[in-house]
């Protein structure tokens, strides 16, 4: 007779054995203790956590994603409106399925649009929200669309030209607001001396950091127009505090580039007549001033500033930024020479007893952009 063998016991297939607790630990942990029930607080700080981490995810949607794929569409449109191209979504949604079936190996033949975008003046108020341009500032890799207005709701997106201030191109203070934390946390690395540049439809502007200084929201005056014109950036202050900042960040820039960029084209290409040789030269126009007492003059040209006052450029030097030429002042008939005079230093002359200051404001080897302030703009 066969000795009667004992049976080990059988478990379910996949359950491991209890008898491997003391050989895997963490097997006998992941499987009997997790199969137990959870208590209800587990349950409620499981469910809370979960909630918070999606409160956060959607609280960073709302700050970086959001206004990134914002950014991303008003740049397209104004890329368009600049090359006079239509800027509707149904076009960028074209653009999009053209590219996937492009890389699929398909055409899409379209129809081109006759549309274009309209260039409203500068004189023309513009409505809340209306795309105005770009603004970007190279070395802190800073760049942000700007739009009309300063409402919450615009500055989520983008950030606000305060209506009732200058806009590019115009004399007086350009305003611009943004947020801290967002378009404008760069600007806590701004430098004097960083180029600021301001794009639209009319033309690319450029602006030169002269000063930063910190403000109560009280003080309005920092947008009010000077003697020259500028660039005025604001956002709050500090950038890392926590909650409603209680000051606010004033960046001022004064304006170096006062020629519209199609006009700086159209004035490289035009050959310089011929040099005058009397005692006083015929003024001749090359480009006709942006604003009153703005001017853009070729090399070896010349023109009238004000009454009385009349400026020639013989010569440049962009490397340098220096210019070579001359001021003929009436009634005073007398000369002011131009020799080497340097960029952004103003040269203070006289005419029939009151005070006259020029500034060059940018040298090319071409031309020379810069304004003339009068009496009643010039502090003695």
């Amino acid at each position: 007779m066969q000795a009667s063998q004992a049976r080990a016991p059988s478990y379910a297939r996949g359950t491991p054995n209890p008898g491997d607790r003391a050989r895997n630990p963490l097997l006998h942990f992941w499987y009997f203790d997790m199969k137990k029930p959870k208590s209800r607080f587990l349950v409620w700080t499981e469910r809370t956590l979960l909630a918070l981490g999606l409160i956060g995810v959607g609280a960073w949607a709302s700050s970086n994603a959001i206004p990134a794929l914002w950014q991303n569409w008003d740049n397209w449109k104004f890329n368009q409106e600049l090359h006079g191209q239509p800027a509707y979504l149904s076009e960028k949604q074209h653009q999009a399925t053209d590219a996937f079936a492009s890389w699929m190996g398909f055409i899409i033949a379209r129809e081109k649009s006759n549309l274009s975008s309209t260039q409203s003046p500068a004189s023309v108020p513009l409505p809340d929200d209306a795309l105005i341009g770009r603004l970007s500032i190279p070395r802190l890799h800073l760049q942000t669309t700007v739009r009309e207005g300063t409402g919450n709701d615009i500055l989520a997106l983008a950030v606000g030209h305060m209506r009732g201030t200058a806009m590019p191109g115009q004399t007086g203070n350009v305003a611009v607001a943004g947020h801290r934390d967002t378009l404008f946390s760069g600007l806590a690395g701004i430098r004097d001396g960083d180029l600021i540049q301001f794009e639209t439809l009319h033309g690319l502007y450029e602006y030169q950091v002269s000063a930063t200084e910190v403000v109560s929201p009280q003080d309005v005056g920092v947008v009010k127009a000077g003697a020259y014109p500028e660039l005025t950036l604001i956002t709050c202050y500090p950038f890392d505090y926590i909650g409603p900042a209680p000051d606010r960040f004033i960046v001022k820039a004064r304006q170096i580039s006062l020629a519209p960029q199609q006009h700086l084209l159209e004035a490289s290409v035009q050959p310089p007549p011929p040099r005058q040789e009397d005692a006083h030269p015929k003024f001749v126009n090359a480009v006709q001033s942006t604003d009153e007492g703005t001017f853009f003059l070729s090399k070896q040209h010349s023109r009238q500033l004000a009454p009385g006052i009349s400026i020639g450029i013989d010569d440049t030097d962009a490397d340098a930024q220096l210019v070579k030429g001359w001021l003929w002042v009436m009634p005073d008939r007398h000369t002011v020479w131009l020799k080497n005079q340097p960029a952004h230093e103003p040269l203070v002359f006289y005419q029939n007893g009151e005070r006259r200051e020029l500034m060059i404001t940018r040298v090319t080897d071409s031309a020379v952009t810069g304004y003339l302030l009068s009496h009643d703009t010039v502090s003695p």
